[in-house]
């Protein structure tokens, strides 16, 4: 392990868990120590919550880590990392708090370890400010495989806020990431595929987000294809996904239904953020542009695309990386506006 502790402002930038999260993953794939001060400060309730601790908790038990200030609230953390374990875990968050965040924090790590991981990751699968295990397994594995990594999961059970108790396994194997990607434009649209999806309610439901997003696409002579389905789970929940698929690339988007919301809205929801994305120049989705930087950065090479939004969580996430690996990554264009994002890994 390197002994030059790397000091990290939580408040910085966006000031969100996604600055620990990246910290955690590459502090154990670098072995470099970090503390952190001002854990998610600018939230209603700062410091870390049960998903934020589940992160350090199971980034921890994978590389035999020492931690100081690992409990709720906590706005200040110290982790020095030991070596990647691959094994078996299995880990329960408590909460509806995002099953897919603990598992980005703790993939690239395990993925470069040297035998294949299985984990069981309990809690919220369907939630709000949080890809969807849905969008993992449509979009962001997607890119990932052609990245040079390899990895399945398979949602055995959603979990919707509040209840929670969603359960995903994930099957791990180690790759070294091999493929930049380099997307100039993405191609014309060829077809949008839409899931449909509800748990424990009225399948009609479900019956009405696919009207309404099939009215919206053939309003603009779009090709679709939306499915329905239901999906076991301990609560109540509704979800519309949709995945454009373009000659060179895809992006996806989803909405989640809420107590008095119409499932009509759950669909234009959807449907608006897809036709804001067709306005730009964009090749992959704002969510996967930010989620695509870790990755690669750890891939040799010069990786470019462009975002139809540069948000201000990518600019956050791009300097928290910038601080574990030798990696150029520039952003050309302003925030909240369409723009161009290079990464080149010099290693």
């Amino acid at each position: 392990m390197k002994t030059d502790v790397i000091t990290i402002d939580g408040s910085f930038g966006e000031g969100g868990g996604q600055i620990l999260r990246t910290a955690l993953s590459l502090s154990a794939i670098t072995q470099r120590p970090f503390e952190i001060h001002n854990i998610r400060a600018h939230r209603k309730t700062p410091g870390l919550s049960h998903q934020h601790l589940q992160s350090v908790n199971a980034t921890a038990s994978i590389c035999n880590a020492e931690v100081i200030g690992n409990h709720l609230r906590s706005t200040n953390l110290k982790f020095f990392p030991g070596e990647i374990q691959a094994g078996t875990y299995h880990f329960d968050i408590g909460t509806a708090g995002s099953v897919s965040l603990v598992l980005q924090t703790i993939f690239y790590p395990l993925s470069l370890a040297n035998k294949p991981s299985s984990l069981t990751i309990i809690g919220g699968t369907h939630v709000s400010h949080s890809p969807s295990a849905d969008y993992l397994t449509h979009q962001w594995l997607y890119f990932l495989e052609k990245i040079g990594f390899a990895a399945e999961i398979q949602t055995l059970r959603a979990g919707f806020y509040p209840r929670g108790g969603g359960e995903i396994i994930v099957k791990i194997n180690p790759q070294n990431p091999l493929n930049p990607i380099h997307l100039e434009e993405r191609g014309e649209l060829l077809i949008v595929h839409g899931i449909s999806t509800v748990s424990n309610l009225d399948s009609n439901i479900a019956q009405r987000q696919q009207t309404q997003a099939r009215k919206k696409f053939i309003e603009r002579s779009i090709p679709h294809k939306i499915e329905i389905s239901k999906i076991p789970a301990i609560g109540k929940g509704t979800m519309l996904l949709l995945v454009g698929k373009f000659g060179k690339s895809q992006c996806c988007y989803f909405s989640l239904g809420a107590i008095g919301k119409r499932a009509e809205t759950v669909a234009d929801e959807a449907c608006d953020k897809f036709f804001y994305f067709l306005e730009t120049k964009g090749v992959i989705d704002e969510y996967l542009a930010d989620q695509l930087i870790i990755p690669l950065a750890l891939t040799k090479g010069l990786s470019q695309y462009t975002t139809p939004r540069i948000t201000q969580h990518l600019l956050t996430n791009i300097e928290i990386v910038k601080l574990f690996l030798p990696a150029t990554i520039v952003v050309v264009g302003n925030p909240d506006e369409e723009g161009l994002v290079k990464i080149h890994c010099h290693v």
